[in-house]
Parts: C-alpha cells; sequence; structure tokens
C-alpha cells in the first residue's frame, strides 16, 4: 500500500469538495470562504449567538473570528445586538439576506452529496463514516 495514499486520498477529497461548493455558490463572486460557510450555519443552527461561541466551538483565534464578524456584518449577512446578560459581548444573528444564503448553503450541500453518494451503496457509507470518525478520534487524542 502506498505511504501515502490516505493523506493524499484526504486531501483530493477536501479540494474536490471545496471546488464542488464554491463552483455551485458561485462563492467567488460572493466573496464567501469556508470559514463564512461553517460560521452562518453556526450562527444558524443557535438561538444566541457570540464571537466568543465561534472561537471556543471552531477553536480560532480571537482576532481571527473578530475579521471574520466584521466582513459578514459588513456583507450584510449577520447583525450585532446587545446581550443584556452580559453587556461585554453581543449576539450574532443573521440577516435576511444571510438566511437566504444560508439555505442556499444548506441546498447546495445537499446537493453535492448525493452526487459523492452516486453508485455508493448504504453499507459502503456506512464504513466510511465509521472509518472518518476514527481518523478525526485519532487525531484528536
Amino acid at each position: 500500500m502506498d505511504k501515502n495514499l490516505i493523506s493524499d486520498t484526504i486531501f483530493q477529497l477536501v479540494q474536490s469538495y471545496r471546488h464542488a461548493i464554491r463552483i455551485e455558490l458561485q462563492a467567488n463572486h460572493l466573496g464567501l470562504n469556508g470559514m463564512h460557510v461553517r460560521c452562518l450555519a453556526f450562527i444558524r443552527q443557535r438561538n444566541q449567538c457570540t464571537a466568543n461561541d465561534i472561537v471556543q466551538h471552531f477553536s480560532r483565534d480571537k482576532a481571527q473570528v473578530a475579521r471574520l464578524v466584521k466582513e459578514m456584518i459588513g456583507n450584510e449577512w449577520i447583525v450585532k445586538s446587545p446581550n443584556p446578560d452580559d453587556k461585554r459581548s453581543q449576539f450574532l444573528s443573521l440577516t435576511e439576506q444571510g438566511i437566504l444564503l444560508s439555505e442556499q448553503i444548506d441546498a447546495t450541500q445537499q446537493s453535492i452529496q448525493t452526487k459523492m453518494k452516486q453508485d455508493l451503496s448504504d453499507e459502503e457509507l456506512e464504513v466510511f463514516a465509521i472509518v472518518a470518525q476514527k481518523f478525526a478520534r485519532n487525531l484528536s487524542e
């Protein structure tokens, strides 16, 4: 077995997935990157979300998240509102435009997943999920 087979395969899969998402969403035209996509989904799923929640969840630097939030506000995808329980933090929520973009991202991801699963049995998909989860767990330990 090729000693780089696993890492090469994972890299190729991730690159292909990212490329398909970018093309489908016309991400370059929107100024959308992977962290935008992940943050929009995260904010959408949470009832009350702060920048610190994003820092914690994605294990990112506070300055990086601050820049990301600023970009998303500038693109009118999210807005800030006061946190009544903590004057030092603000809640982030999706704007109408952010909701529409988030829904478009969800639909695109579903479409791409459907394409990825072509010609694969349920058993193959289950084995893939188990192996991928083991890879992730092994790396996080």
